[in-house]
């Protein structure tokens, strides 16, 4: 015989006590109380600012599902992108951008300011995706993505990008 539990939130007033305490297991325990309801945001910034990283990831997860999270890294200020016949891009990403991904990993942004090409294709300082193979890319170009996903998965919609030129160099499709 299968059961089926129903699950009866965890009152706001225990959730912030719980939050107080000195266990970073009772507090991780509050932020997922947490999960699946509505709950006032300085209870997930709260959550956002603990000293253990259980209880920032539990709050990192309600605060990806209010798109509270707009960025997850801060990148230099230039940026690889690697495209076509080795050529890499180089760009800025404008403060206001939204970011996914991690320093030592691929990473993407809703927008992003062309600054430097590195090489040529076919003697021009051009950058041809190796996504689809149309989309170039020009120094001065200012790009934006309309249809950036806000999730955290690594291959989605933005504009793709390492923090550093070799980590882009080394990058295999």
């Amino acid at each position: 015989m299968k059961c089926k539990i129903l699950r009866k939130h965890l009152p706001l007033d225990i959730i912030e006590r719980w939050l107080k305490d000195s266990d970073c297991d009772v507090r991780t325990a509050a932020m997922n109380a947490c999960n699946g309801r509505d709950v006032p945001l300085d209870i997930i910034e709260r959550g956002l600012k603990d000293s253990d990283w259980r209880v920032r990831t539990a709050a990192m997860r309600l605060a990806a599902n209010k798109n509270m999270i707009t960025r997850t890294i801060d990148p230099p200020e230039k940026v690889y992108k690697r495209c076509w016949n080795g050529v890499i891009v180089v760009a800025h990403i404008p403060e206001d951008a939204h970011i996914r991904g991690r320093v030592g990993g691929k990473c993407r942004a809703s927008k992003a300011k062309i600054i430097d090409i590195l090489g040529d294709f076919g003697g021009e300082k051009i950058g041809i995706s190796l996504y689809d193979g149309e989309t170039c890319y020009f120094i001065g170009d200012e790009v934006e993505i309309d249809n950036f996903d806000m999730s955290f998965e690594e291959c989605s919609a933005g504009f793709h990008f390492f923090c550093t030129e070799r980590e882009a160099r080394n990058y295999n499709v």
